[in-house]
């Protein structure tokens, strides 16, 4: 299942696409380490349609 690394600074926003966890949570380490903000992690698949 693939996950989207989704993070902002102060010139927009970034998404990044990974396919095992694990990998999205080192990118996302990194990114906060880089400076970005608003760092979060979504599996595809996770919404649910109403």
């Amino acid at each position: 299942m693939p996950y989207f690394v989704c993070a902002r600074d102060g010139a927009g926003q970034i998404v990044l696409k990974r396919e095992t966890r694990e990998a999205a949570e080192k990118k996302a380490a990194e990114l906060r380490d880089m400076g970005y903000f608003e760092v979060e992690i979504v599996a595809k698949g996770e919404e649910k349609a109403a």
